[in-house]
């Protein structure tokens, strides 16, 4: 159990100096993982902007006047319909890439959870996508060799 611990260490390890590198990106799911019960999951990206737009509406039509409101709820509704969506799942992206380069365990919980694929940058077909696929694996085969490789070749 030691040497699975280490070599998930090491391919954790191998994972974060690609990512810094820039030689690997992450893909999430947002209809997995942007959801009550993930661990990245924040139920304030989702409720608190439309509570304020709808309160800042609520003080237009206060100062202003009825039509002024009317104009506001529908700008509301048009970005709760095609902003919001993509502004939450850009947050919960980076939280996600945030936890799984900070430990070995946050890796393993959100891959096990899915939603989540790691690829090659200038070779997507190269890719593994959770829960299914075998992360050690793939940074073992395309991310330790390439820096054996570089490290031998300076």
């Amino acid at each position: 159990m030691a040497k699975g611990h280490r070599t998930a260490a090491a391919a954790h390890e191998a994972l974060k100096r690609a990512h810094a590198a820039g030689r690997i990106i992450f893909f999430t799911d947002p209809h997995l993982l942007a959801r009550p019960g993930s661990p990245v999951y924040n139920g304030l990206d989702v409720f608190v902007p439309p509570l304020v737009l709808m309160v800042s509406s609520l003080t237009l039509l206060f100062a202003f006047g009825l039509l002024e409101w009317i104009v506001a709820l529908v700008l509301v509704l048009l970005y709760q319909v095609y902003g919001a969506p993509h502004l939450v799942h850009w947050r919960m992206h980076r939280r996600v890439v945030a936890a799984v380069l900070h430990s070995p365990h946050n890796w393993q919980l959100l891959w096990d959870l899915g939603g989540l694929a790691v690829a090659l940058k200038d070779w997507p077909e190269r890719n593994c996508v959770a829960p299914a696929g075998d992360w050690q694996k793939f940074s073992a085969d395309y991310l330790e060799e390439n820096e054996q490789t570089a490290a031998s070749g300076d």
